[in-house]
């Protein structure tokens, strides 16, 4: 019953966000009980962070690619760029889900909060390695620049529209490497 509620409390709380979103009507579309519910998680906000959690390792699984051994480190901001700019493509995606989930709880003590802002720091981190990795002289700046340009894509999404939120984050992610990363490739 875990299993099912978190597909259908994922499904529903991206759709329509987890506020919007009660225990009563997840309930019904899961098929269970708010006793069921509670069975498997102590609290709607235990499930929540268990979503938010897979979450995150989905998300790592497509930005880690950006790091494929067969890949020159110079080419990895690019691919990161790349991937993310995928994302944006992927039929009914409506903005970055811990962007959504931060969005919706203010405070940096609750649950989701501390789930959300955990990964997005990974991800920063993640970005500073890889523009270090790719010969940028100011790495966390640039990988702060490209972060910013990346949130700035997921949550135009809603008025752009898709394909202008990636197309954007391309243009802008192109110019961005541009002018940072040495042109020949490091060497």
């Amino acid at each position: 019953m875990a299993q099912r509620l978190r597909e259908v409390a994922k499904e529903l709380f991206y759709r329509q966000g987890i506020r919007a979103t009660g225990v009563e009507e997840l309930c019904r579309v899961a098929g269970t009980t708010k006793i069921g519910l509670y069975r498997a998680f102590p609290s709607k906000d235990a499930l929540i962070a268990s979503i938010l959690g897979e979450d995150c390792q989905e998300m790592s699984c497509w930005y880690e690619q950006a790091k494929a051994a067969d890949l020159p480190p110079h080419d990895r901001p690019a691919a990161f760029l790349a991937r993310a700019a995928a994302e944006l493509r992927r039929p009914g995606f409506r903005g970055c889900a811990l962007g959504l989930a931060i969005a919706e709880f203010p405070n940096p003590e609750h649950p989701a909060r501390k789930v959300a802002d955990t990964h997005k720091r990974k991800v920063r981190d993640f970005i500073r390695q890889i523009c270090a990795e790719a010969g940028a002289a100011e790495p966390e700046k640039l990988g702060d620049a490209i972060l910013l340009l990346m949130e700035g894509a997921f949550a135009s999404v809603a008025y752009l529209g898709n394909e202008e939120a990636a197309s954007s984050l391309e243009r802008g992610g192109q110019m961005l490497l541009a002018a940072a990363l040495p042109a020949d490739g490091g060497a």
